[in-house]
């Protein structure tokens, strides 16, 4: 059942209950009221006949012997006071029944039974009496006078009203439902749409949002439902990253081992078949022997870029002299540096980090604007101190990266142009260990780049005391 035929049901219920209980007490205390006042009436008639049948008695001693007396006496006083009587003798015989109803006798004598201060009731299809017995004496002889009251018009009155109200309130719960039901629709109509948007990133679309706005506690709810839906979009996202990059690095990785181990295994294969002339064997073993010292520095890299896992390992940051990491940098560069490096605000200060890593970090960096061909023929390393850190940029003026790759050069394996850099001995591995020291340094680097204006590397470290 639906949240809102329960809220309806359980409103109609409740309603029911109280109208119906307002009722009984409202109509009950009218009928009971009433019957009441109709009872002291006719109870003050029955006295009065009472007293006119004592009268009688003294009047006409032999009263009770001479039935057609007394009969004459009942016609005259039904007449007269417009209400029914019996008359019994003492030991119960009927000696004049006028109350109106066919199948009395059995009722008189309840009422006779109940004695002079009881009051019964009789009733004969729709019908109803109240029934009156008093004993009347005079000298020794005794009479019984029941009276019977017809109250049939309170019981009348007392169904006519309960059938109003049964009427009324029929209609009350037709408005009652309508409305309720309208209203409940409305209030449950949010939690629809929680359930249609949670049905929907259940099935994949976890970009739907709920869209709802208020300062109730449905809106409160949404909101937070939003807040979780823009966590899982996210994280879902996350994965799927997480897998295409996993995709691609193997897909990579195979195609960078396959490439020259096809062409190793072709030169071994020559060498170890067929005698062929020197220089064909010499250019051959080069071959041979470049490309593995290739797969053997991939291979290196490959293992320092899995240990450097941000997730599963921290370092000690420790005070570094940017003037000794100038000079470690310049030392693990090539002799016969293509460039020239331009350094400046590297003559003093010190900033937090791991020497080594920061050496290699600047190493790749250096690399990268070297292999871009400057058309000025120099890159520039800079160092600035603002607000307790140190930027450091690298700056070249050479080929320059197109806007679209920007977003993906820190990825394994992935090279702008592969034919030129895997003839500069290129392996698409130095910007993404850069990424991973850097974020190891609770930084991360910053990339702007126009092609054939140049490339500026930035990232920030933090200042060290002293």
């Amino acid at each position: 059942m639906k949240l809102a035929a329960k809220l309806t049901l359980a409103i109609l219920l409740l309603l029911a209950l109280l109208l119906n209980l307002g009722a009984a007490w409202l109509i009950g205390s009218g009928f009971s009221a009433q019957l009441q006042a109709a009872a002291q009436q006719n109870a003050a008639t029955h006295r009065a006949e009472c007293y006119q049948l004592q009268k009688a008695m003294i009047e006409t001693p032999d009263l009770e012997a001479q039935p057609p007396l007394v009969v004459l006496y009942g016609q005259q006083r039904t007449a007269q006071a417009g209400v029914g009587l019996a008359i019994l003798s003492e030991e119960g015989a009927f000696l004049y029944s006028g109350t109106g109803m066919e199948n009395g006798w059995q009722p008189m004598l309840r009422a006779v039974d109940a004695g002079g201060d009881g009051m019964t009731y009789a009733k004969e299809g729709a019908k109803v009496w109240q029934l009156f017995a008093s004993p009347v004496q005079w000298q020794g002889r005794t009479l019984w006078l029941v009276s019977s009251c017809d109250v049939s018009s309170v019981f009348r009155l007392r169904n006519q009203q309960l059938a109003g109200f049964a009427r009324l309130e029929l209609l009350a719960f037709a408005g009652v439902a309508l409305a309720v039901w309208a209203v409940s629709r409305r209030l449950t109509r949010p939690l629809k749409t929680l359930e249609e948007t949670s049905r929907a990133i259940a099935a994949g679309a976890y970009d739907r949002r709920t869209g709802m706005t208020g300062a109730d506690e449905v809106a409160s709810l949404a909101a937070s439902f939003d807040a979780m839906a823009e966590a899982v979009e996210q994280r879902a996202n996350q994965l799927d990253l997480a897998v295409h990059q996993r995709e691609d690095f193997v897909s990579a990785f195979t195609h960078e081992l396959k490439t020259p181990m096809t062409s190793m295994l072709g030169y071994a294969d020559l060498l170890r078949s067929a005698e062929v002339k020197p220089e064909v064997r010499q250019r051959a073993a080069n071959y041979i022997y470049h490309e593995t010292k290739r797969l053997e520095a991939l291979s290196a890299k490959l293992m320092t870029f899995m240990a450097l896992d941000p997730e599963h390992r921290t370092l000690e940051l420790r005070p570094v002299a940017l003037t000794a990491l100038a000079e470690k940098v310049a030392r693990a560069l090539p002799s016969e540096c293509p460039v020239r490096l331009c350094w400046e605000g590297f003559e003093a200060g010190r900033v937090l980090g791991d020497e080594d890593l920061l050496t290699s970090l600047l190493e790749n960096l250096i690399s990268n604007g070297m292999r871009a061909e400057p058309k000025d023929g120099r890159i520039s390393i800079t160092a600035r101190r603002k607000n307790g850190q140190v930027e450091i940029t690298v700056c070249d003026r050479g080929r320059g990266i197109p806007q679209k790759e920007l977003e993906r050069i820190t990825e394994p394996f992935y090279m702008v142009d592969k034919s030129r850099a895997r003839a500069q001995n290129g392996s698409g591995f130095g910007l993404a260990l850069c990424a991973r020291i850097a974020r190891l340094h609770g930084t991360r680097l910053e990339f702007e780049s126009q092609p054939g204006e140049g490339t500026m590397v930035r990232f920030t470290l933090k200042e060290a005391e002293g």
